[in-house]
């Protein structure tokens, strides 16, 4: 009866509910939307962290719209122990994928999110380990923890759950075997099956020609101003990420081949190539000054930058004046963005071929950083107008 009385209560007929079928249909809205803003600065954020690989650095995050050709841009910033970084995502139109990674000056695209290593309950493989050197195995999340077994490059395993301690992610393992052991190990070495280890841009060298008994000091920045924050001895290689100059001397900044891949910088003078020679990396930064003919508003300089390279210029003025900054010529692949003396952003990073113009609100040097974002030399002219 309950069946009956249901049945009767139902006030709708046949055409009714025609009617209202129809009705549901022209409301349902025909685009799709598209992947929450939240999303994509949470993970453009979390990419970060990975690239910078400190997990514990805040991030701060600016949604920057729908791009014409209808990707999204999401810009960052991340503070970490001696020096903030900035960064840039860029999402497919429906935000749920992200497909550029832009950090240190250059595309990063290595270090998508979608090669992060993926969560408990997966089988991946040990990549990225050098020569014949295995991947330890300890009792706990840690390198105080007691060494229990070894892996080797092509090793696959269960990854049970992560954890983070420090700046650095470890995992619970089960290895594949008879006795299904268990132990932790650094996430960064654990990749889905076929899936390419993210590596830090540059060539390897070595540590060559330090005195005996005597260690090559790491620094927090280029310079001898900068804290010590490590130290290495002949014959350890590293992994040369990009240098430049500062006075008289070439710094470079390297990544140490440890299971947490410290960075910092060195001289170059102590660095050579894999056949020998010094180091060859190109000056990937470098800063310059704008300077303008004496009664002159404005200035043209003409430059060129490497592939990955960037250059930042130097620009007097005070609060209250107009500025104008023009980047000619550059062809694809390069970009600008401009600081206030205080380094906040004063135009968040757009191509060469966009104008700016703006109204200063601070006294001192603005810093006009260029990118060059292709893999090939690219030049262009830098038109400077203050009034």
């Amino acid at each position: 009866m309950k069946g009956k009385s249901w049945v009767a209560s139902a006030s709708f007929t046949i055409p009714h509910l025609l009617v209202l079928l129809v009705a549901v249909t022209m409301s349902v809205p025909s685009v799709v939307r598209a992947q929450s803003n939240g999303f994509m600065l949470d993970e453009c954020s979390r990419n970060a962290q990975i690239y910078f690989r400190d997990f514990a650095a805040r991030t701060d995050m600016k949604y920057n719209g729908q791009r014409v050709d209808g990707t999204h841009a999401i810009n960052g910033r991340i503070f970490l122990e001696t020096r903030f970084e900035d960064f840039a995502c860029s999402y497919e139109r429906s935000g749920e994928r992200m497909i550029e990674f832009f950090a240190e000056g250059r595309l990063q695209n290595a270090y998508l999110s979608s090669n992060e290593p993926p969560a408990g309950g997966s089988v991946v493989q040990v990549t990225g380990l050098r020569g014949a050197d295995k991947l330890n195995v300890r009792s706990g999340p840690g390198r105080s923890n007691r060494i229990v077994g070894a892996l080797s490059n092509g090793t696959s395993v269960l990854i049970l759950g992560c954890q983070l301690l420090g700046s650095t992610r470890w995992c619970e393992i089960e290895m594949m075997t008879d006795m299904r052991e268990r132990g932790w190990v650094a996430g960064r070495y654990l990749t889905r099956a076929g899936s390419t280890p993210p590596t830090a841009p540059g060539m390897l060298e070595t540590v060559t020609g330090v005195t005996a008994n005597d260690v090559l000091n790491v620094r927090a920045g280029p310079g001898t101003n900068h804290r010590i924050v490590g130290a290495l001895s002949n014959g350890s290689e590293v992994r040369n990420i990009g240098c430049q100059i500062q006075g008289n001397t070439r710094w470079c900044q390297i990544e140490m081949m440890t299971d947490m891949r410290e960075r910092g910088w060195v001289n170059a003078r102590y660095l050579t190539g894999p056949r020998g020679e010094a180091s060859q990396l190109p000056d990937l930064s470098r800063v310059e000054r704008v300077r303008f003919q004496s009664g002159a508003s404005s200035a043209r300089l003409f430059d060129q930058l490497p592939g990955g390279g960037s250059v930042t210029y130097l620009l007097g003025a005070r609060d209250g004046q107009n500025l104008v900054v023009e980047v000619a010529g550059a062809g694809p692949g390069i970009s600008y963005r401009i600081f206030n003396p205080d380094n906040s952003l004063l135009l968040d990073p757009v191509p060469s071929e966009q104008v700016y113009h703006g109204r200063l609100w601070q006294n001192g040097d603005h810093r006009i950083e260029i990118m060059n974002r292709a893999s090939t030399t690219r030049s262009f002219d830098l038109i400077v107008s203050i009034r």
